[in-house]
């Protein structure tokens, strides 16, 4: 290898010496013919790879919208096979390190008992896939040399941080951030497994919006993301993936809670539409039923009028609205498309071009994914 460094050096029309920092340097580069570990899925979801070995997945959603229930499913996926809409690769059963920093040593042993035992279909004295600890005693330093300690020692397939904001004391702590996500990415391809790792959404709701400095660096180096939520005036869950660098799932895990506790399979429930300032329509409106007024602010290229002589309804010509504004681009980062959208438009309001944005993902207008390079950005949908 020093050779072929030599050999670079003296084409470029340089003359400098090998350092030692470049002999360093040389062993990150990649080439042809670099041998790289093989690509490794742990689960799918609806026949998608998901969860990969030395990599990490982000969970995320606002308070009590079903992350815990989510995880939950992971980890009894691991040793059961197949749970709702998850299914294990590999014929042999996976180990799992649950380490939970939120949630009070009884809730997580109710949770391990009465939750993910139950899904295995085992009473756990038998089991020793699942390895539980409750750290949330314990302060930031010794939470992650715990958990340190705990990958090395019982060298699990998958671990879930559940919550992986009380890792550091300031989640808005640039360098902090970086530095325990780097430690999490060191000790995933170190051990071999997948670190799943939970964060809440900003207060905001918008689902690119994980919180902190943390949330940023998480969807920066994250392989995929999924999105937990409870829809709205339903007893039904869900599980969206946002992001992906590889395989994307397009269908969304929709489920409810039975009256013995435990996730089961549901369909998606009919919500009852909303009108443009977001308060729930009547049966006989139309989700953008406004006032003639109201609709002539907008800009009438990118309105589709319903008038059948008793009131005018309306609705976004979304695909033309979101098309000019991408123009021949194959992607956009969201704030770009969003100035974009709204100077078209003549759109005021953040908070409204935000239900309109995800009115286009919902309707497969566009996209949210990831590039690359890390970045987040937005991609059009063929009609």
């Amino acid at each position: 290898m020093n050779d072929m460094i030599m050999t670079e050096i003296a084409c470029s029309g340089e003359v400098s010496p090998i350092t030692p920092l470049l002999l360093q340097l040389d062993e990150f580069r990649i080439m042809s013919d670099t041998q790289v570990p093989k690509e490794e899925f742990l689960l799918r979801l609806f026949g998608k790879p998901c969860f990969p070995r030395r990599d990490l997945t982000a969970i995320t959603g606002m308070e009590k919208c079903g992350k815990t229930f989510f995880t939950s499913m992971l980890m009894a996926c691991c040793a059961r096979q197949r749970v709702l809409g998850l299914e294990r690769i590999g014929d042999s059963a996976l180990k799992v390190l649950w380490y939970d920093t939120e949630q009070s040593p009884g809730s997580t042993k109710s949770i391990l008992t009465e939750r993910v035992f139950r899904l295995i279909q085992t009473d756990g004295t038998e089991d020793s896939h699942v390895f539980a600890f409750n750290v949330r005693s314990c302060n930031c330093e010794q939470r992650m040399d715990y958990l340190i300690a705990g990958i090395e020692a019982y060298k699990p397939d998958l671990v879930i941080v559940d919550n992986v904001t009380d890792l550091l004391a300031n989640i808005n702590d640039a360098e902090q951030s970086v530095k325990v996500i780097s430690q999490l990415m060191q000790m995933a391809m170190a051990h071999d497994c997948n670190i799943s790792v939970v964060i809440h959404l900003n207060r905001s709701g918008e689902k690119r919006s994980l919180r902190g400095w943390l949330g940023t660096e998480i969807l920066h180096k994250a392989f995929e993301v999924y999105c937990c939520e409870n829809i709205e005036k339903t007893d039904v869950f869900s599980v969206e993936q946002l992001f992906t660098r590889k395989y994307h799932v397009d269908e969304t895990l929709y489920y409810t809670i039975s009256d013995e506790g435990l996730p089961t399979q549901a369909t998606k429930p009919q919500v009852q539409p909303r009108d443009s300032n977001g308060r729930y329509a009547t049966k006989k409106a139309e989700p953008y039923q406004v006032s003639p007024e109201k609709v002539e602010t907008f800009n009438q290229d990118y309105i589709i009028r319903h008038d059948d002589g008793e009131r005018i309804s309306w609705e976004w010509n979304l695909r033309r609205l979101f098309g000019d504004a991408m123009g021949d681009r194959a992607q956009m980062a969201p704030e770009d498309l969003k100035k974009a959208v709204m100077a078209l438009s003549w759109i005021l309001q953040s908070r409204y071009y935000d239900k309109v944005f995800r009115l286009a993902n919902e309707q497969r207008v566009i996209r949210t994914t990831m590039d690359r390079s890390g970045r987040i950005v937005v991609i059009p949908l063929p009609s």
